[in-house]
């Protein structure tokens, strides 16, 4: 009988799956990709999924997430793959805090957890802990797995990830820097020392994911050592809708403003000041959209103020990768990934160009190509080590489907290199 492993990404409105099989010594294979849209709204809820290279759409009434798991395994069975037949399940979770440093076996103490940090993650964690809880319904007994969006970056150094404030808001609420997109940074970075033939646990580098959602890491002989996202994913970069770095003080300015005509309370006007600084800044209120390469179209046709934009957003990603250059003992590799970071070489150029103490030799030919692993720059400088620019497509699906092979199917540790280092 075959064997499959399943791995699920609940949003408030969606439900993303992707299914593995598992194949001779171990090793996952694409089998069918999809997301279930506009949970919620039956009037406009679909289904879209890729099998074998081809593309459906099914519009069908979606109530709520277990709707849309029922939905997703009637889609199999359609497949001829039967829902037994699922010996894992893992879970991509945003937020593990400092409790969970690690992907884990779900049992109550994990959902605890999950619940726990609600309040720091109130978009992220509540549909991800519906999507675990439904799937524990639809699938009694088949081991669940929960992957964490800040698990990787549980090694950040107490100089790293603490921030000067008040001892009690330290350790008493939990304020200091998690980090995010862990999964990612791990995969493109363990490509990355793979295609440079470097051991990972020596691998030093800076990888940058770059989406709607925007963040850069420090990477130490494998390990996580700093990250621009922070207590929430506010903190950073310039981001689609998120201001990214901004100064505090600000916050209060703009709600006494906002406030003091009476048109709004005071409590009003500081949700308003934080919904705008998550949903309406960034790319979307430079810019007046979240989609870079609308703005790069305008800017390439002499747009003056499009060209502004994206020296803005440029310039504030080459701070972060240069402050981490300049603290790695030595780096192997800088490495774009994430949908901006795979396909906009105009802006990984403008990025590089701002980096002028490291000297790039740009390949203009490789820049321009898009969603491929490729090697686009080195640095000219004298180094004993040579800096490697690379544009790595991530992958975070199919760590979640090994973590949960391994964990969850297997009984077995995660293994110190994964099967798709080699490929």
């Amino acid at each position: 009988m075959p064997k499959y492993i399943m791995v699920l990404n609940c949003g408030s409105s969606s439900a993303k799956f992707n299914l593995f099989s598992v194949s001779a010594g171990n090793k996952l294979q694409p089998v069918v990709q999809g997301i279930t849209e506009e949970i919620g709204n039956p009037d406009k809820s679909r289904l879209k999924y890729e099998e074998q290279g081809r593309k459906s759409i099914v519009p069908r009434p979606i109530a709520n997430h277990g709707d849309a798991l029922t939905s997703i395994f009637e889609l199999l069975a359609a497949l001829g793959i039967d829902r037994a037949e699922i010996c894992a399940m893992g879970h991509r979770v945003v937020h593990g805090g400092d409790r969970e440093t690690g992907s884990v076996l779900i049992d109550e103490g994990v959902i605890r957890t999950i619940r726990d940090l609600i309040p720091i993650a109130p978009l992220h964690n509540p549909p991800n802990l519906t999507g675990i809880e439904q799937s524990m319904k639809l699938l009694p007994g088949v081991p669940q797995v929960a992957v964490f969006d800040t698990a990787f970056h549980g090694t950040l150094p107490e100089y790293a990830c603490r921030y000067a404030i008040p001892e009690k808001w330290y350790h008493d609420f939990g304020v200091r820097k998690f980090g995010f997109h862990g999964t990612s940074h791990m995969y493109v970075a363990r490509r990355a020392a793979s295609i440079l033939g470097i051991p990972f646990h020596a691998f030093c580098g800076i990888t940058a994911h770059l989406g709607n959602g925007c963040s850069i890491t420090k990477i130490r002989n494998g390990c996580s050592e700093d990250t621009s996202m922070g207590f929430t994913p506010l903190e950073g970069v310039v981001m689609g809708t998120r201001s990214g770095d901004i100064d505090p003080a600000l916050i209060s300015h703009v709600t006494d403003r906002l406030s003091e005509d009476g048109s709004m309370s005071r409590d009003e006007a500081f949700r308003s000041v934080m919904q705008t600084l998550n949903k309406e800044s960034g790319l979307k209120a430079l810019g007046g959209t979240n989609m870079m390469q609308d703005i790069r179209k305008c800017a390439e046709m002499g747009d003056q103020a499009s060209e502004t934009v994206i020296d803005i957003y440029a310039y504030r990603a080459a701070k972060y990768i240069g402050q981490y250059w300049a603290t790695l003992p030595a780096t192997h590799a800088i490495v774009f990934t994430a949908g901006l970071g795979e396909n906009e070489g105009y802006v990984r150029r403008k990025i590089l160009g701002f980096l002028e103490s490291l000297s790039f030799s740009l390949d203009e030919s490789k820049n321009a190509l898009r969603g491929e692993e490729v090697i686009i720059a080195t640095s000219r400088l004298e180094t004993p080590t040579p800096i490697r620019v690379m544009v790595i497509p991530t992958n975070e699906e199919i760590v979640i489907g090994y973590d949960s092979l391994y964990l969850g199917y297997l009984g077995q540790p995660l293994p110190d290199k994964y099967p798709f280092e080699s490929e």
